[in-house]
């Protein structure tokens, strides 16, 4: 009798120090028990949730409604405060992949593809220590406050992890502001599911709904120039081949003319349309000039000074020629973000010995006036920072190549963020692409 008593007492002091089992009961709890399996299952969930709104804006097309956007961003936010240290570094670097897998895919035209695996392993381990400090403690008010001011850290000057963007196809406005008010809400919910409030937490989950601002459609303000945007499909491999040339030039001339007939007032063709440096090609030029006598030209080339390249916009109206040299190169992509011996020897022995693109001296965005109308002038990369939304401009012409990441959700991204940017600034963007879908926003 005496042994069997004390097997139940060594019984009962184990379950005293056996970990909570239950998921579902630790998520209604007020955080995660140190339970390594439950941390790294809950990191993967809140990135999945938390990537969602891509991944549904670029399989469902028209029909991702709003309601799955705000239910995703709601568990995915629920989750991200429930997240012990190990889950949050798996978390962040989940995202990272999830939100940036396709940016090695450009190596493929370099013949470094075997460097792809050491892209997600960078994105993996940047954004999973972000993320591990974001919650290195519990306090749900650091943590919220980390997470808001999250967007404004941009590893290798690299800007495209906005955590508010999350919000841009959901029934919220997706701003600073209203991510505050929504990880504040879901604290409180958090709160009163802790004390097993469950009927005033549901109550408080309708209250927030009608609490935050909406996400409600742009004006339509009517525009009296007619504008046409345009989308090529040139690949990435065949589009700077001497022999294709001829064939991309005709390609491009024939667009310009359909839209002449169909008396559209200005044209924008993408990124680098004419690949070569348009401005060393006086015959080119002069056909361009003459075709913009009926038609507004705006496209992508290449700008030669000496031994400096320049990713440019030209724009062609009533026979003058305006160049606009971009500002903001892509890291990495266009320029290596490191010190100059180390961007020259990366150079040199991943990508042939090819040089970055140059950049003039300027804090002022490109922009060009169209029949007395402004319009600032975006290439690729541009369109989603924030210098080139400073004065919230009303129109903002963006022109991209895409066909490097082609496929992926590059272009899915790139979209979500512009239509972020548009919100925020009541900017309409016309967009212009290679091997992506051409838009206007709103």
């Amino acid at each position: 009798m005496e042994s069997k008593n004390k097997k139940n007492n060594k019984d009962s002091k184990n379950s005293l120090h056996k970990p909570n089992t239950n998921i579902l009961e630790s998520l209604l709890s007020n955080t995660i028990p140190p339970n390594r399996f439950y941390g790294i299952l809950v990191g993967i969930l809140c990135a999945v949730f938390l990537s969602a709104f891509i991944y549904l804006e670029c399989f469902l097309d028209e029909k991702n409604f709003p309601l799955y956007s705000t239910i995703f961003a709601f568990l995915g936010f629920f989750l991200y405060f429930k997240l012990p240290r190990l889950g949050a570094f798996i978390c962040g670097g989940c995202i990272g992949i999830l939100w940036f897998y396709w940016v090695g895919f450009s190596f493929r035209f370099y013949g470094i593809t075997y460097l792809m695996p050491l892209v997600w392993v960078v994105f993996f381990v940047v954004y999973g220590a972000l993320f591990y400090v974001f919650c290195f403690f519990k306090n749900p008010v650091y943590r919220l406050s980390s997470l808001v001011l999250s967007s404004f850290i941009h590893p290798f000057g690299f800007n495209w992890f906005i955590i508010e963007s999350v919000l841009v196809k959901s029934y919220f406005f997706p701003s600073k502001f209203t991510l505050f008010l929504f990880l504040f809400g879901i604290v409180i919910f958090s709160t009163l599911l802790t004390q097993k409030l469950y009927k005033t937490s549901l109550v408080w989950l309708v209250l927030i709904c009608f609490i935050l601002p909406a996400n409600s459609q742009m004006q339509q303000v009517e525009q009296p120039l007619k504008i046409k945007t345009t989308r090529t499909e040139i690949p990435q491999d065949l589009r700077w081949q001497s022999e294709q040339l001829h064939t991309i030039i005709a390609q491009n001339h024939k667009i310009i003319l359909e839209a002449i007939q169909a008396n559209y007032d200005v044209i924008i063709l993408p990124e680098t349309a004419f690949p070569l440096s348009l401005n060393l090609q006086p015959q080119l030029i002069h056909t361009l000039k003459s075709l913009s006598q009926d038609i507004t030209i705006i496209t992508g080339a290449i700008h030669q000074e000496n031994n400096h390249f320049f990713n440019s916009a030209y724009v062609f109206t009533k026979g003058d020629m305006q160049i606009f040299d971009k500002h903001i190169l892509v890291p990495f992509g266009e320029t290596i973000p490191l010190p100059r011996f180390l961007a020259t020897w990366i150079n040199n022995f991943f990508f042939n010995g090819a040089e970055d693109f140059s950049i003039k001296d300027s804090t002022t965005p490109n922009f060009t006036w169209i029949n007395g109308q402004r319009f600032q002038i975006a290439i690729c990369y541009e369109a989603t920072r924030d210098e080139l939304y400073a004065n919230s401009p009303k129109n903002l012409i963006a022109i991209s190549n895409n066909a490097w990441f082609i496929p992926s959700i590059e272009p899915t991204l790139q979209k979500l963020l512009m239509l972020y940017f548009a919100k925020n600034h009541n900017t309409r963007i016309y967009h212009s692409s290679n091997a992506s879908p051409n838009f206007t926003l709103p």
